[in-house]
């Protein structure tokens, strides 16, 4: 696995240099600024496969220069391991909102520092090997038609106010748990029948209206803290960082309204209709560990189940109809 660190303190760099090799990751470039760091990523031939930064840095901070590589398409879901002595909720958020995969606060525990990137290298080979398996799908242009494999992935949306990638999501959490939750909550936002809605359509205009969906969901949710993530086909999990009241029915319409607004369609001019359904708030306040994860995928399953409900479906069918159709 190809390393590059980041850390103007060279005491650091020596120390993860000693870490990872002695899980067997000798491949490690160090930088110890962020304008070194760039300069390197642009002269290499081979993009590195895991990025280990600092936050604090002088003229340019770790948080920064994630924002900026994540820009780089051969950067875009490249793991980014913060490991900072930045410990405060504020820089954690903003670490992730500019799209750090993971984060670690110093003083690290050198165990836990082997543990992750051993967690990145089993991700890095689960993607070769998935892409050795298809090597002529994952060469797939936009205008194929959109596969069961395609619907159930979840994508990496990029340029949308709060969203990061599932795995970010979780990952996230598992690190404000070490903090405090109070007053935040997860909730599933879900789009039924996408599967239905897009067999045989292509898979530029699925992503499309994945993207579209999340970029409603996202201004419905301003100004408001939040993370949201794409968790397969139609389901979005949410997670609210402000404790103010959160009213499913009424944010289910206002997504709803907003979607009409973008008045989306197919590529043959066919209007694209999709309705939400939005659960109820699960709270995260006094989970623990994989605890928040659980009920990160709970919230995800209760509003699949409330899609799923005969009674209650029929209604708020009916209702968003006639607000998307304009009645």
């Amino acid at each position: 696995m190809k390393i590059l660190a980041v850390d103007d303190d060279p005491i650091i760099l020596e120390l993860l240099t000693e870490i990872a090799g002695v899980v067997g990751f000798t491949n490690l470039t160090l930088c110890a600024s962020a304008y070194e760091a760039l300069d390197v990523v642009a002269e290499a031939d081979i993009p590195f496969d895991c990025l280990l930064l600092d936050i604090q840095m002088p003229n340019m901070d770790g948080i920064q220069l994630t924002s900026i590589v994540r820009k780089m398409p051969q950067y875009a879901t490249t793991p980014i391991l913060m490991i900072t002595a930045m410990s405060d909720r504020s820089y954690i958020d903003s670490a992730f909102s500019a799209g750090a995969s993971d984060y670690i606060t110093k003083p690290f525990e050198i165990d836990e520092v082997h543990a992750r990137l051993r967690l990145i290298e089993e991700l890095l080979k689960g993607r070769r090997q998935k892409e050795d398996r298809n090597p002529v799908e994952m060469a797939r242009e936009a205008s194929s038609v959109v596969t069961l494999a395609d619907l159930d992935k979840r994508l990496a949306l990029s340029d949308i106010d709060g969203c990061i990638e599932y795995l970010a999501l979780e990952n996230y959490l598992l690190q404000v748990s070490k903090i405090s939750l109070l007053g935040m909550s997860a909730v599933g936002i879900v789009f039924p029948d996408v599967h239905r809605i897009f067999q045989s359509r292509s898979l530029y205009e699925y992503e499309s209206a994945i993207t579209d969906v999340a970029e409603a969901i996202s201004d419905c949710l301003k100004p408001r803290g939040f993370f949201l993530s794409h968790a397969g086909g139609g389901h979005f999990a949410c997670v609210l960082s402000e404790g103010e009241a959160f009213d499913a029915a009424v944010f289910e319409i206002t997504v709803a309204n907003k979607v009409r607004e973008m008045d989306l369609h197919f590529c043959d001019g066919r209007p694209l209709i999709v309705i939400p359904v939005v659960g109820d708030a699960c709270s995260l306040q006094f989970k623990s560990g994989r605890g928040v994860v659980i009920a990160l995928t709970r919230a995800l399953a209760d509003a699949e189940a409330v899609s799923r409900a005969p009674s209650v479906r029929k209604v708020a069918t009916s209702w968003q109809l006639k607000s998307l159709l304009g009645y």
